[in-house]
C-alpha cells in the first residue's frame, strides 16, 4: 500500500508532505497503518467531506491511499476532520516532519 500525504495552510502557510510504502517499511509500522485504513473504512470515505468554514489559517490536509483494493484520496480540513481520520492525520502529519 503507498499513501501519499499533503498539508498545507496553516498560520506560517508551509507546506509538508511525505510518500510512505508499506511494502519498504517495519513490519509493525504496515500492520498499524493497514489497520488504521481498514478500521476506519478509507476507501468508502467521501473524497470531499462537507466542508465547515472557518478561519483561513487552517490547516488542509490531502491523503491517496493506493492499494490492491484501488485508489482514493480524500481532502479535508483541520474542522471537517472525522474522529477516525484525524488520529490517521496526526501519524501521517508525525511522518511528514519527520522526513
Amino acid at each position: 500500500m503507498k499513501i501519499r500525504f499533503e498539508r498545507t495552510g496553516g498560520f506560517a502557510g508551509i507546506s509538508t508532505s511525505v510518500l510512505l510504502d508499506t511494502d519498504t517499511m517495519p513490519q509493525n509500522e504496515s500492520e498499524q497503518l493497514s489497520a488504521m485504513c481498514n478500521n476506519m473504512n478509507f476507501f468508502s470515505l467521501p473524497s470531499k467531506p462537507d466542508t465547515k468554514s472557518g478561519a483561513a489559517d487552517l490547516f488542509r490536509y490531502k491523503i491517496t491511499v493506493e492499494s490492491k483494493d484501488g485508489k482514493h484520496t480524500v481532502e479535508t480540513t483541520d474542522l471537517s476532520v472525522t474522529p477516525g481520520l484525524e488520529n490517521f492525520v496526526n501519524y501521517l502529519s508525525d511522518k511528514a516532519q519527520k522526513k
